[in-house]
């Protein structure tokens, strides 16, 4: 497949030891109904087969990184912002490594961005789903105008960060913590907000970077 020199989505993917769901989460961008996209996946320090799995995709929009020795979950902002150096597109979709996205998830975020030029991100509510694959719930979150969503940030994080798509305009994360990047959105005079439609699968991975780090904060 051809890669457009000026692809008009840019997915991206940190991963850090990731093999066990990584292979399932680059099929479900591979598959997108929208074609025109790069996908670019930056692996923070894997000592899994992490790497040979990525290269095992003979796919020209796959773009692998090596970010380096991982430093820790308190460093992905560093990890992130990297990538997002490294994107092209006109518009951004985050993917964390054990999740999914829905056939049509591109297709819909990018029309949608397309026709709302005023909104700089837009996020989706998502089927919750198990290690194995099985539907175990949903999250759905309310499309609140952007305004709604400017007056509740501060102490309630709306999004779901695999969910959302994002204008290419330079916006880095201040923080590992994600919540943190949609406050400094809005900061930067930004409108987001969320759709109700389910465009991907959230997998509880208690393997998943963000209980691993936790558990060796804890000592567990």
């Amino acid at each position: 497949m051809k890669l457009e020199n000026n692809p008009k989505i840019s997915v991206l993917t940190t991963v850090y030891n990731g093999e066990e769901f990584l292979k399932e989460t680059i099929k479900s961008v591979l598959n997108q109904s929208f074609n025109n996209f790069e996908f670019i996946i930056v692996d923070d320090g894997s000592t899994d087969n992490t790497k040979n799995l990525i290269k095992s995709f003979n796919d020209i929009r796959i773009k692998y990184f090596y970010y380096g020795g991982n430093r820790g979950y308190k460093n992905l902002h560093n990890v992130i912002n990297f990538g997002l150096e490294n994107c092209n597109g006109k518009y951004i979709a985050r993917l964390d490594a054990d999740d999914l996205c829905f056939r049509q998830r591109l297709e819909v975020q990018f029309n949608y961005l397309e026709k709302h030029p005023k909104i700089f991100m837009i996020g989706s509510s998502a089927e919750v789903i198990d290690k194995v694959g099985g539907k175990v719930g949903k999250m759905i979150k309310k499309p609140w105008p952007p305004i709604v969503i400017k007056w509740t940030i501060g102490f309630n994080n709306p999004f779901i960060h695999s969910s959302i798509m994002f204008r290419n305009e330079g916006m880095s994360y201040p923080s590992f913590a994600e919540h943190f990047f949609f406050i400094k959105s809005i900061l930067h005079g930004k409108k987001i907000k969320n759709l109700r439609k389910k465009l991907i699968a959230y997998r509880i991975n208690p393997k998943g970077m963000m209980a691993v780090h936790a558990n060796r904060e804890m000592g567990k």
